[in-house]
C-alpha cells in the first residue's frame, strides 16, 4: 500500500544528531538540544533495488550551510573523534564515465593514485570467471558424452558390416567400386550422426524452452538460455563431422573384405 507518510506534501526535519528531534529526557546540563531545520522534498526516486533506495539527498550548498552553523555552535565536536568527521574531505565519490569501454582503464587510473575504487566491472568479471570453470565442467561433461557416441556410432557400423558381410561380396562381385563401398558406409555413419545431433538440438531447445518459462519469473522476464542460431547449425554440424570419423575405421574394413569370404558367410 502507500507509505503513512507523503515525503513530497509533509514537512520534513533535519537534525545533526542521533536524536531524530526527540526530546532527551535525561539531557546533561551543559548539552544543548540539537537545532531542527525544515525542509521541504521535491520528489521521491526510482525503486533500483540498491543502497539508494535507502537514503535521502540534499543540496550541496543548503548542507553546507547546516555544516558552517553547526560549527559555530560547537556541536559538531563531539562527533569527530567518534566518526572521523571532516568537512575536507569525503566519505565517497562516484565517478561516471562516458563509455562503458573506459570503466576499466578510470578504474585502473584511480587504484593507481592510492585510491581504493570499485566498479560493476569487478562483478562482471567474477561472473565471468564462475561462467568460464562452469563451462569447464560441462566441457568436460560433453567430451565424456561425445567419447561415449563416437565409440556407439564405431559399434554400431562395425555390428552392422558383420550383418551384411554377405551383401558386401556380392557387392564387390557385381563389380562394385571399393572406394564406392566405402563412401557408403562413411555416408551411413554421417547419417547416423546427422540424425543424433536434429535430436539433441530438438531437445536442447526443448530445455531451453523450459528454462526460460520457470526462471523469467526470477530473471525478471529475460532468458537464462539462449541458443544461436549459429551454434544450433555447428552442432548438427560437428555431429555429423564426428559420425563419418567414427565411421571411418568400419568402412575401411567393409572395404578390405574378401568377396568369396563374404559371399560363403552365412
Amino acid at each position: 500500500g502507500p507509505p503513512p507518510v507523503d515525503l513530497v506534501k509533509s514537512k520534513l526535519i533535519l537534525t545533526s544528531d542521533m536524536q531524530y528531534g526527540e526530546r532527551i529526557r535525561n539531557r546533561e546540563p551543559d548539552q544543548k538540544p540539537a537545532k531542527l531545520y525544515d525542509f521541504k522534498g521535491v520528489g521521491i526516486l526510482k525503486e533500483n533495488n540498491d543502497e539508494r533506495d535507502y537514503s535521502a539527498y540534499i543540496n550541496m550548498t543548503s548542507l553546507e550551510k547546516i555544516i558552517k552553523e553547526e560549527e559555530k555552535n560547537n556541536r559538531n565536536e563531539q562527533y569527530r573523534g567518534i566518526s572521523g568527521y571532516n568537512t575536507d574531505e569525503y566519505n565517497s565519490i562516484k565517478v561516471k564515465c562516458s563509455k562503458i569501454e573506459l570503466v576499466s582503464s578510470v578504474q585502473e587510473t584511480i587504484k593507481a593514485m592510492g585510491f581504493q575504487a570499485y566498479s560493476l566491472t569487478d562483478m562482471i568479471e567474477s561472473v565471468k570467471k564462475q561462467s568460464r570453470t562452469m563451462q569447464g565442467i560441462l566441457g568436460g561433461i560433453g567430451a565424456v558424452s561425445l567419447f561415449v557416441a563416437a565409440i556407439g556410432i564405431t559399434n554400431t557400423m562395425i555390428m552392422s558390416i558383420y550383418e551384411r558381410t554377405r551383401e558386401i561380396g556380392v557387392i564387390k562381385v557385381l563389380g562394385a567400386d571399393i572406394k564406392d563401398i566405402k563412401k557408403m558406409f562413411l555416408i551411413e555413419a554421417g547419417l547416423i550422426g546427422f540424425i543424433g545431433g536434429i535430436i539433441g538440438l530438438l531437445l536442447s531447445y526443448s530445455i531451453s524452452l523450459i528454462l526460460n518459462k520457470v526462471g523469467s519469473h526470477l530473471t525478471g522476464g529475460s532468458n537464462i538460455s539462449v541458443i544461436p542460431i549459429y551454434l544450433a547449425l555447428g552442432s548438427v554440424i560437428f555431429a555429423s563431422i564426428v559420425g563419418i570419423i567414427s565411421g571411418y575405421s568400419p568402412a575401411r574394413r567393409a572395404m578390405n573384405l574378401s568377396a568369396l569370404e563374404a559371399i560363403r558367410s552365412e
